[in-house]
């Protein structure tokens, strides 16, 4: 019986993709314009259009980074002096005002882990026909980059784009000044994370200036009164143009009629040469706040709320958003919520579902694929507001696309809020925030530090690396059975098996563990190798490693190209439960909760300015299912 439940499971998974990838072969001959050449036409999407030195109030705004600014590839004349990227300096730390509206080279630390990082992922960069297949469809490709040796991440990234407009922000750099350079230099240890905008404010919208303008009168946070009772300000929020099927990522229509309006926006953005601000990504307050709209309590009622009713009624919530805070083994709310700290971190589980409505796109047999990726939450006390909210970034190892979207670290501005490439404001979206002591907490065995998290951005920092330059192809693809639901999984599985290496060849590590049994970082390590056991199951649920996980990822799913489609179906049945980004975001978020994990649930259903021409619809679970 088991047998044939199998077998036809199979024939679903391989009829399935054998459709979708005859669609892809098919669109592959023919030329689409990409949605990036669309966007580049309106002036606010351009670098250009915001001067560097801008007077800006302090007490209104505050930069989005401590250091950022925008990426230049060096010429291949300039490659050699310049041994990394150019950065143009939009804000920088206190002790380097000087270097703000400057441009210095950004290069890589010397520190031997980076450069181990740095060798594992730089490779020659040499187009073949599937990357001029997937041009014809209109998807972006690092053209800059082809026919270069030795590409290294910082340059996949500052060439992901025709233009060097990718905006990041840098983690504690270290300036240098080397002789004989005439330009400073700031050395990485960790990848740039994309960003939005320069500044960051909090405002509610109280009317748009002219109606069908894009120009609205905003009143700003009061830090005193935690009121909106601040100054008021003439802002632009933009209308972007639509893509090439003629469908917005945001409308600015209606925000003031929002019911996150009251709450108050995130705005993110610069100003424009008039000096007035104008808006290029925006965030509903409430939904980053650790204020959950519901709590639920209990092993059983998370479960069943992940499983059964978390994608219910998706059409139906048009507009709206909800968060929520499960908790398997605390008994009290008040106790549940207590447990999210300032300083806390968390794992992040993103997915995103499609669009219906007049505008839908395609969902061949039914299926709504979707999109799933991984991240990192931090719990911070935000300047403007003195209060705790959710910082969210995304590691998204994201195939190359017609809109610009670059696989990389991306800020939840960057990749959800963004007006012009963001999707709150046209698709359902999925954001489960993980809490679980044995993965987001060190482990100190007399000095030696195991950090689960620190590997598992090591593993997503190759990923989205290779991405960027499908692994010198220039192409990274969704395919049948592969797709980033594979490889960030697969980046999920080598974190678990280097983490279990490590402990068990160190053998002062196991003697630490045999001299302090009842200590609670010794249970704490029980309880991370408990979650890897449950994990590996859901991973590879037929027991058959996949040989490109077990090689530790020689190849990625969405960059081979020379795996022929029956290899590429039989690799996929093997990882059935990773198939499906819906699927995949379900089953590992239940694991954690039956692991004993704290959850805190972001769903929001095309948040923002109202467009009649869209409906949300719920990602596809299994192949031809799908809650509503």
């Amino acid at each position: 019986m088991l047998f044939y439940c199998f077998l036809g499971l199979s024939l679903v998974i391989l009829g399935s993709g054998a459709f979708l990838y005859y669609q892809f072969l098919q669109a592959a001959g023919e030329r689409h314009s990409t949605n990036y050449k669309i966007y580049s036409q309106a002036l606010f999407n351009q670098p250009s259009y915001y001067p560097l030195n801008q007077p800006i109030s302090s007490r209104h705004y505050q930069p989005v980074g401590t250091w950022t600014g925008r990426l230049i590839l060096p010429t291949k004349e300039q490659r050699q002096t310049v041994n990394g990227v150019l950065f143009e300096v939009h804000h920088a730390d206190t002790a380097h005002q000087n270097l703000v509206g400057t441009i210095v080279n950004l290069r890589w630390s010397n520190d031997a882990e980076v450069q181990d990082y740095v060798q594992a992922v730089t490779q020659d960069v040499r187009f073949n026909q599937q990357t001029q297949d997937s041009k014809n469809q209109g998807n972006l490709h690092p053209d800059r980059l082809n026919n270069w040796l030795q590409v290294d991440p910082l340059e996949s990234l500052a060439g992901a784009r025709p233009d060097d407009n990718v905006m990041v922000m840098l983690k504690a750099p270290t300036v240098v000044q080397e002789t004989g350079s005439e330009r400073p230099t700031l050395l990485l240890k960790n990848e740039p994370i994309q960003i939005t905008g320069r500044y960051y404010g909090l405002v509610t919208i109280t009317e748009p200036q002219i109606k069908s303008s894009d120009t609205f009168l905003v009143r700003h946070f009061n830090p005193n009164s935690k009121q909106f009772d601040g100054s008021e300000e003439m802002i632009r929020i933009p209308q972007v143009p639509a893509d090439r099927r003629g469908v917005f990522r945001s409308k600015n229509q209606g925000l003031e009629k929002s019911p996150f309006n009251s709450s108050g926006w995130y705005i993110y953005g610069a100003k424009d040469a008039d000096g007035i601000f104008v808006t290029q990504a925006i965030a509903p307050r409430s939904l980053l706040q650790l204020q959950p709209d519901e709590i639920r309590l209990g092993r059983k009622a998370a479960v069943n709320y992940i499983n059964k009713k978390y994608w219910r009624g998706t059409q139906a919530q048009k507009g709206k958003a909800k968060t929520l805070l499960l908790d398997p083994t605390t008994k009290q709310s008040k106790q549940a919520l207590s447990q999210w700290r300032e300083g806390d971190q968390a794992i992040v589980l993103h997915t995103f579902g499609g669009i219906g409505g007049k505008k839908a796109e395609s969902a061949p047999l039914g299926v709504v694929t979707g999109h799933f990726a991984y991240g990192l939450a931090s719990v911070v006390r935000e300047p403007l507001t003195q209060e705790l909210r959710f910082d969210i970034e995304y590691q998204q190892v994201y195939a190359h696309n017609p809109d610009g979207i670059v696989s990389g670290t991306i800020s939840w501005s960057g990749y959800m809020g963004d007006l012009q490439r963001g999707w709150l404001g046209n698709r359902p979206v999925s954001d489960i925030l993980i809490k679980l002591d044995a993965v987001t907490e060190d482990y100190n065995f007399d000095g030696i530090i195991v950090s689960p998290l620190k590997e598992f951005t090591r593993q997503m920092d190759i990923m989205m690396a290779r991405y960027r330059i499908g692994d010198g192809t220039g192409v990274a693809i969704v395919k049948p059975a592969t797709s980033c639901v594979q490889d960030a999984n697969q980046a999920l599985y080598a974190t678990i098996k280097r983490i279990e290496a490590a402990i068990q060849t160190n053998p002062d590590i196991q003697d630490w563990l045999q001299r302090y049994p009842d200590h609670s970082q010794t249970r704490r390590f029980g309880k991370l190798v408990k979650l890897g056991r449950s994990l590996e199951r859901q991973l590879v649920p037929l027991g058959i490693v996949r040989s490109d996980w077990r090689k530790n990822a020689q190849l990625l799913a969405g960059t081979q190209s020379k795996t022929s489609s029956a290899s590429n179906f039989l690799a996929a049945l093997t990882t059935w439960r990773t198939v499906l980004p819906r699927r995949a975001h379900d089953e590992i978020a239940t694991t954690f909760l039956k692991n004993g994990a704290s959850m805190w649930l972001i769903r929001t259903n095309q948040v923002g300015g109202f467009d009649s021409d869209i409906e949300p619809l719920a990602p596809t679970a299994l192949f031809g299912h799908r809650v509503h």
